[in-house]
């Protein structure tokens, strides 16, 4: 059974769910793995991502999801490499429109969560939207640069983001105050 995961605009905003299931809270910045159990896991492809076929072990699941955060924050590419050999991605091209356009399908042997998440970065990969996704280099918060330039450091400059820091003042202030010492 070969199975063909189709994207659309919702690929980073899956991924970045699943790499927002471990994060650093704002109240008492210790760390918080949110994939704990089976169940968890189920209930978060369920729920957040919609994903109900097979789910892979819980382990396989942490270690994958903690491989592409260290793929986003160092860029090495091999931390996913791993991962599209080990599972046995595959991209045939297919036909998009009428006028000979053609796009890479990828398609993967299994229908697992982790399967559905690497063909979805791959089809951000693709896309050019790969490099928006980053890490807040202070709460470690996975978010989409936005920004026109491509260049966004901190995953928001006020209180009221979706992380509920605003990392971006807090080191700019930093970086001022010890310019002031």
């Amino acid at each position: 059974m070969v199975v063909t995961y189709m994207k659309t605009s919702e690929d980073a905003q899956q991924l970045l769910l699943f790499l927002n299931t471990w994060e650093i809270p704002n109240h008492d910045r210790r760390p918080i793995e949110h994939l704990q159990t089976k169940q968890q896991l189920l209930e978060f492809a369920k729920t957040q991502i919609g994903f109900t076929s097979e789910i892979d072990s819980l382990k396989e699941a942490v270690s994958f999801r903690n491989d592409v955060r260290k793929m986003i924050e160092s860029g090495e590419a091999d931390y996913i490499n791993t991962w599209i050999i080990k599972r046995g991605l595959q991209f045939r091209v297919h036909r998009i429109d009428a006028k000979e356009r053609f796009s890479p399908w990828f398609t993967s042997e299994k229908d697992s969560l982790i399967d559905f998440m690497l063909t979805n970065m791959m089809e951000l990969i693709v896309s050019g939207s790969f490099q928006r996704i980053k890490i807040c280099p202070d709460c470690k918060w996975a978010f989409f640069d936005q920004s026109k330039s491509g260049t966004k450091k901190w995953c928001s400059m006020n209180v009221n983001s979706p992380s509920g820091r605003a990392c971006g003042t807090i080191a700019k202030v930093r970086r001022f105050r010890n310019k002031e010492k």
